[in-house]
């Protein structure tokens, strides 16, 4: 028969066995190198080149719109470094372009911006037909150009009127 004495004996060995100095101590290396190796800070490729923040408005039939999808098209590209730049517009119609992380802009050059309806897009779809029927997803076509330059202040692209 065992005592409550004896109990305690074997709770006592299970415990430093499993929250002991020396397992505590590895909990804690390995929780603080799972949390810096998984954090959201910056990821930018080794040959990232540097952006310049670029943001505007969008107003769609003299209204601003959520949802549309903005896309910087380069005039020329390095196939070996080449980019994707992007942005969409919030419910104020407002947008901010990123390349390598969230808002942070668009790598120097000439560009033509296309834009794509995607107001209607359903939170478990990827993207939904464009609302402008191609109107403006076509860089050959596009009338909107931006030129970013090497450096200097953020470019604010203005107010961009766009049509169903």
């Amino acid at each position: 028969m065992v005592t409550s004495t004896g109990d305690q004996g074997i709770v006592s060995n299970t415990a430093k066995r499993l929250f002991g100095p020396r397992r505590l101590i590895s909990k804690v290396v390995l929780l603080c190198l799972l949390t810096f190796g998984c954090s959201g800070g910056e990821r930018k490729p080794l040959n990232a080149k540097p952006v310049l923040p670029v943001s505007g408005l969008v107003h769609v039939d003299g209204a601003p719109l959520a949802g549309v999808k903005i896309i910087f098209h380069a005039k020329t590209s390095d196939p070996s470094n080449a980019t994707l730049s992007m942005a969409k517009t919030d419910a104020e119609g407002r947008f901010k372009a990123w390349t390598y992380q969230a808002d942070d802009g668009v790598p120097p050059g000439d560009y033509t911006v296309t834009f794509d309806d995607q107001s209607k897009t359903q939170p478990h779809m990827r993207s939904s037909p464009d609302l402008f029927n191609g109107k403006y997803s076509d860089p050959k076509k596009s009338e909107f150009k931006v030129k970013v330059p090497e450096s200097g202040e953020p470019i604010d692209m203005g107010t961009i009127e766009l049509k169903h």
